[in-house]
């Protein structure tokens, strides 16, 4: 539904209306059309003429409210023109006025319900000068009716497009949720992939030179472990796209050590693992896979430190290794570290001075420990 398009925009507003929702309020008060059969002379001709005209109001409503919008001053029109035929039989053609500047009220806009309310007015004026009913049974109660229902029309309009635009306003939302959830995925993926398909590569560049130098054992064990990588990185991509966690913390914090000790790098962890909430677990254990790759990829060094630290307001995890940078490019994979942080109003910060090393910092109010051991 779009707003923008007045079309679209009035038939939601036409489907919606209040008439629709309480119709048979509505039928109940058009029986006051009756009312003057009460205290007038009983004619079999007028009668029937009343009752005829009855249910043509009845069509014509009726056909209103399934009307498109565009074309909703035809029916509209052709009931005030049966008011103004029935009064010379009837009084209570004041009832169909009444309903007409409802329908105004309810389907034009404000230019247009100015102009139709005001022709209504005349209409009435002039139907009292010419037949000269007594004021209370005529244009009394067509006026304060016509006033009273049009303004209820206008309020439900109103009403109507405030709720409309409501609802436009929680769609957008919802789409903006979308593409930010579609931007996650993307991102988690580039981080789980790009750090698997490293060691998919590695592991395979060291089968094929232990398999050229026969040492087929060796070969076969890199391939068996070349295999293990490639299902669990099925899994974990099928565990990111639906939203669920990995192996925890502890479980990758391990298993990122030992790739590392694999590709001959010694390895200290220091400190204490904390306990996150889902999504900040998910955003450091992404991020220290992408940084991890980066080590892998980049780093000339042969040791590396993960060390955990905490404090009352923070959290900081610090990946060190001794290997000499002198300037690094951000590509996707830091940018997407950078954005998933700041969601969580964290922040990566890199220091290439004396050694490598990438500081990750969270607010407390992400995690409480419970006392793991690294």
């Amino acid at each position: 539904m779009d707003t923008r398009n007045p079309s679209t925009f009035d038939k939601k507003l036409c489907d919606s209306a209040e008439f629709h929702r309480y119709g048979w309020v509505w039928w109940v008060f058009s029986l006051y059309y009756f009312i003057p059969v009460f205290y007038t002379p009983f004619d079999w001709f007028k009668h029937s003429i009343m009752i005829g005209a009855y249910v043509l109001f009845i069509v014509l409503c009726v056909t209103i409210t399934n009307t498109r919008p565009q074309r909703v001053w035809l029916p509209i029109g052709s009931l005030l023109l049966l008011a103004v035929l029935v009064t010379r039989v009837t009084p209570g053609s004041s009832t169909f006025l009444t309903y007409a500047c409802f329908f105004i009220g309810l389907y034009f806009p404000t230019r247009q319900l100015i102009l139709w309310f005001a022709a209504t007015g005349l209409i009435i004026l002039g139907l009292q000068l010419y037949y000269q009913y007594p004021v209370p049974y005529f244009v009394f109660p067509a006026l304060t009716g016509a006033i009273a229902v049009g303004c209820v029309g206008v309020i439900e309009q109103f009403r109507q497009r405030t709720r409309l635009k409501e609802q436009q306003s929680h769609l957008e939302i919802r789409q903006l949720a979308m593409i930010a959830e579609r931007e996650r995925i993307a991102r988690d993926l580039h981080d789980l992939l790009g750090h698997t398909l490293s060691s998919i590569a590695l592991k395979a560049e060291l089968a094929e030179k232990l398999l050229k130098q026969e040492k087929y054992t060796e070969g076969e064990q890199h391939l068996t472990e070349l295999n293990k990588i490639a299902r669990d990185t099925l899994s974990l991509v099928r565990q990111t796209v639906s939203g669920y966690k990995h192996r925890g913390l502890a479980g990758e914090v391990v298993q990122l050590c030992e790739q590392l000790r694999e590709n001959h790098f010694m390895v200290e962890l220091e400190g204490e693992l904390p306990q996150l909430s889902a999504r900040a677990e998910t955003a450091l254990i992404l991020a220290l896979k992408e940084l991890t790759t980066n080590v892998l990829r980049h780093s000339q060094g042969s040791q590396c430190t993960l060390h955990f630290a905490h404090t009352e307001d923070r959290l900081v995890v610090t990946l060190c290794d001794n290997g000499k940078v002198d300037s690094l490019a951000e590509g996707n994979g830091l940018r997407g570290i950078r954005e998933r942080l700041h969601a969580l109003a964290g922040s990566l910060t890199i220091d290439l001075q004396e050694r490598s090393c990438f500081t990750i910092t969270l607010p407390s109010e992400n995690l409480s420990f419970a006392g793991q051991t690294a």
